[in-house]
């Protein structure tokens, strides 16, 4: 696969992520618009993992808004995890803040939500990036969020 680009006034999100699924892309699907930055991370066309710059998308302030954390416990943690240069997410399993599958059922959701924002973007952006990060292959949550498009649409449909 190659690297591919486009304006999201002329493809839909949606159309590249269905051909992402459909041909069993590996690599970084990315979307921005109005500053905002989201990352899908997709291995034989499912999202694995997602970054979001937009705020209450990154994985803390996910975590928080959903209440499953408290924002004190979340600093010492995050503060902790750049002491040691390691990632929040091997801190939040070390510490049994999370067992592993409660943290990855949070991952997929979030991708979920993300995804659904970003399904709705009609300008902005897009590039797909074969190859994923090995820090993203190697990190200490694994999911593939299954029909994570599916999903996806449901939810947006579930709002209008």
């Amino acid at each position: 696969m190659e690297e591919i680009a486009g304006e999201l006034s002329r493809v839909s999100l949606l159309k590249v992520m269905e051909e992402a699924e459909a041909r069993s892309w590996t690599g970084v699907l990315q979307a921005e618009r109005d500053g905002v930055e989201k990352r899908f991370f997709l291995q034989q066309g499912r999202v694995v993992f997602v970054t979001s710059t937009q705020q209450g998308e990154r994985f803390g302030e996910y975590l928080l808004r959903t209440g499953c954390m408290n924002g004190e416990r979340m600093q010492e943690l995050v503060e902790e995890s750049r002491r040691r240069g390691v990632r929040f997410t091997y801190d939040l399993i070390a510490e049994n803040v999370f067992a592993r599958e409660d943290l990855e059922r949070a991952l997929s959701n979030l991708v979920v939500s993300a995804l659904a924002d970003a399904l709705n973007w009609t300008s902005g952006h897009f590039s797909f990036s074969p190859g994923i990060p090995e820090a993203i292959l190697q990190g200490p949550v694994h999911i593939a969020v299954e029909g994570a498009l599916n999903q996806a649409v449901a939810l947006i449909m579930a709002e209008d």
